[in-house]
């Protein structure tokens, strides 16, 4: 009896130490959802998120800024945001900070400035990363060409590059200028004064938009118009809604139905239950719950025939059918087959597919430039990525040894 209780005692030790390595184990476990690769380059440089913290990689696949944050937005003229105990701050493509990393909020630079938020107030950074325009200002919105909004208790106004005045904070609200006009509200209404703060066309408007191509879309009395720089309405007929004029058409909306219209007025399409409108000039349509292309005349170029499309990019459009994403030209001409369980949209000649576990980065021909998996083997202190044959061990987002296979 004694023979069998001490066999008994020693099962359940050996169990319980079992389960406890178990545990070791799956505490130490790196979640396949802790690397992703699904980015797209920008200024030659590219995403990446390894244990969850992001970093950047070159087209070769080398992490030239090691995987030490929390968060990173892509490249933008040499620069991208990074975020670390809940700052931010700028670094350059060698991983060298522009600047400390201690801001409450960043955007990009557009142009020579950047906005940057410390202390509750809002201000500008040069592209220095020095702050050339203090924080003063209550909010702010980026540059468009050399003026910027501003908003001092209340009430917006634009400043220039240097930070001065050039139109007194006295409006309730107001967009950037866009071709010499900016839309500018008071007490409710909207109209659009130009650089010298001369009112140009009155407020009179509930909604109003920049300008693009000479046209904006308004409202005015409730009803949607299409105006010029004069204020004359470009059709007699109203609508629901009417997007941004692209290469002389726009999307228009009216009674739950979708039409395309140029810059003369002219509907030239409508009817439409669904339609995008793309940055080459096509439109995504649907129809019967599939998706093809037309032209901005209507000519029907791609037949509905896929469950979702996306925008062309770099002459090709994502597309999916059966759960399985692809690519497309401007003929419809399947480019890159559809067998990849997610897609990014092409930049900079490459793009990211996910097959499985494994990321791969395709060139425009469909063939495979880089591949990069988690090995299963990887845990929170030993992180094992593969890059094509390649094995590179990485510790606190720092690589730590690489395995080279010729």
């Amino acid at each position: 009896m004694k023979l069998k209780l001490s066999i008994a005692i020693c099962f359940l030790l050996t169990s319980i130490a079992s389960m406890a390595s178990f545990n070791e184990e799956k505490d130490n476990y790196l979640p396949a959802s802790s690397f992703n690769a699904s980015y797209s380059f920008h200024d030659g440089m590219c995403k990446i998120k390894i244990n969850g913290l992001y970093g950047f990689m070159n087209k070769e696949g080398r992490i030239l800024i090691p995987c030490n944050y929390e968060y990173a937005s892509d490249f933008k003229n040499g620069f991208a945001i990074v975020r670390t105990a809940n700052k931010f701050g700028f670094v350059l493509k060698n991983g060298t900070k522009l600047t400390e990393i201690k801001y409450d909020y960043l955007e990009p630079f557009n142009g020579d400035r950047a906005i940057f938020k410390k202390d509750g107030k809002f201000g500008f950074l040069n592209s220095s990363g020095e702050e050339v325009i203090p924080n003063t200002f209550d909010t702010a919105m980026s540059f468009e060409g050399n003026t910027a909004v501003i908003s001092v208790q209340g009430k917006a106004g634009f400043i220039d590059g240097t930070g001065n005045l050039i139109v007194k904070p006295e409006y309730d609200f107001a967009l950037g200028f866009a071709e010499g006009l900016a839309p500018v509200m008071k007490d409710g209404k909207w109209g659009y004064i130009n650089e010298n703060n001369k009112l140009v066309l009155d407020y009179k408007y509930d909604v109003a938009s920049t300008f693009k191509e000479g046209l904006a879309t308004v409202i005015l009395e409730g009803k949607t118009i299409i105006i010029n720089q004069k204020g004359n309405s470009l059709t007699k007929q109203d609508f629901d809604n009417v997007s941004e004029f692209v290469n002389g058409h726009a999307l228009c909306f009216k009674d739950g139905k979708f039409g395309i219209i140029n810059n003369k007025g002219n509907i030239k399409v409508a009817g439409l239950h669904k339609a995008v409108q793309s940055n080459n000039g096509l439109y995504a349509i649907s129809r019967n719950n599939l998706w093809g292309f037309m032209s901005a005349e209507g000519e029907e170029l791609i037949t509905p025939t896929f469950s979702s499309v996306g925008d062309f990019h770099e002459g090709l459009a994502k597309v999916q059918m059966d759960g399985k994403f692809g690519f497309i030209n401007e003929f419809g001409e399947v480019i890159i087959p559809l067998i990849y369980d997610s897609a990014r949209d092409f930049s900079e000649g490459m793009v990211s597919v996910k097959l499985g576990n494994t990321y791969f980065f395709l060139d425009d021909f469909g063939t495979e430039k880089l591949a990069f998996s988690l090995d299963g083997k990887s845990s929170v202190d030993n992180i094992i990525v593969k890059v094509n044959q390649n094995e590179l061990l990485y510790n606190d987002g720092q690589l730590i040894t690489a395995s080279l296979k010729k």
